[in-house]
């Protein structure tokens, strides 16, 4: 398969000549692409996933930029691969050759029962065949896409193994960060509320036909909880499941934590922060329909305290603690990293890393 994304370059001992961007000019799906720490990358590898991708957006790209569309795809791809195989080259170099096949095959099950299904879901096929059959319309193979998926599992997994365990995140860490981020425990008055409501256009803009519906289920809710003043929940989430259309009806008309103001109708929100819990309101008028509405739970505005924070930050700190270990062993592996590409030619450690975190930046 030929796709027109670049200027077909090889390179010569001593002469690295990059791509120059806009110059687009056939490249073989065989042609090499980069070298990155002894591994040939071909544009086959990579040209199934910039295929896709134009596909998808081919209404938006006009035809006169497709190729510059194609190779500016192919080198984004290209870039998003070169950590994947500076780790997998390491671990290949580490690791006795014998073992390799035996990983392999140990990756072998999870790519059957987890990334093909994946991939049909992504692609929205029907199943296997028609996945490989996708994939070969894109200038891909299955082989290729499963040698991708083992590389990106063992270079994730090799990451792991060579970044050092994070130091224990201390009580005192954890306090200066509550204290210089106090803003994000902050949270607003909410409101768990159940809702029985009948909706304009059930009843054909008969309002009046509406308005009686809902208040035959007010009116049953009122009478059983009259009766028995410990069913009032139960009373409220059976009605709503019988007879309510609102959304939530099949939940009990039970609406989660809902931040007091964000509701569309002003009613529901005036009713929510007014009404003492347990309490029923009067009917609403919406754009909708007819409701009513009762407060299970209200939360007044506040911020959580560091006693209940404190888990979750030092999850925070741990997280970004193990990212800035995990990094920096990165950088060790690109400051030793030989890796030439298309359009870059040779890159010296400060570009490789300037073209790398500007790709995780994005």
């Amino acid at each position: 398969m030929t796709t027109r994304v670049g200027t077909s370059v090889k390179p010569q001992a001593g002469v690295i000549t990059p791509t120059p961007v806009g110059t687009a000019q056939p490249v073989e799906g065989g042609q090499i692409i980069a070298r990155i720490d002894g591994q040939v990358v071909l544009a086959s590898d990579l040209l199934w996933q910039v295929n896709q991708i134009v596909e998808l957006n081919r209404d938006r790209i006009p035809d006169e930029e497709l190729d510059t569309v194609r190779q500016m795809l192919l080198e984004k791809q290209l870039v998003s691969t070169i950590d994947t195989k500076l780790l997998y080259a390491d671990f290949v170099g580490t690791i006795p050759a014998e073992n390799l096949p035996k990983v392999k095959t140990s990756l072998a099950k999870a790519f059957e029962e987890h990334e093909v299904p994946r991939l049909i879901k992504m692609m929205k096929v029907k199943d296997q065949t028609e996945l490989e059959a996708k994939i070969t319309s894109y200038g891909g193979s299955m082989k290729d896409i499963q040698q991708q998926f083992f590389e990106r599992s063992i270079a994730g997994e090799w990451l792991r193994q060579r970044t050092p365990k994070p130091k224990e995140v201390t009580h005192e860490q954890m306090l200066t960060y509550y204290n210089q981020h106090t803003t994000d425990f902050e949270f607003p008055t909410q409101a768990r509320w159940e809702e029985v409501m009948v909706r304009f256009d059930r009843f054909n803009g008969d309002r009046e036909a509406a308005w009686r519906a809902l208040a035959k289920m007010g009116n049953d809710i009122w009478q059983q909880v009259a009766a028995n003043p410990n069913l009032r929940g139960p009373v409220f989430t059976a009605v709503a499941q019988d007879r309510s259309q609102g959304f939530t009806a099949k939940d009990g008309g039970i609406h989660e934590w809902t931040v007091i103001g964000d509701l569309k109708c002003e009613d529901i929100n005036k009713a929510l922060a007014n009404l003492e819990v347990g309490q029923m309101s009067d009917p609403i008028v919406s754009s909708r329909g007819f409701h009513l509405v009762r407060v299970i739970e209200r939360k007044q505005a506040g911020r959580t305290p560091f006693t209940e924070a404190q888990t979750s930050i030092r999850k925070t700190l741990e997280d970004k603690q193990k990212s800035g270990l995990a990094m920096a062993e990165m950088e060790k592996m690109r400051k030793q990293a030989q890796v030439w590409t298309h359009f870059h030619g040779e890159l010296p450690t400060a570009r490789l890393t300037e073209l790398l975190d500007a790709r995780q930046r994005r």
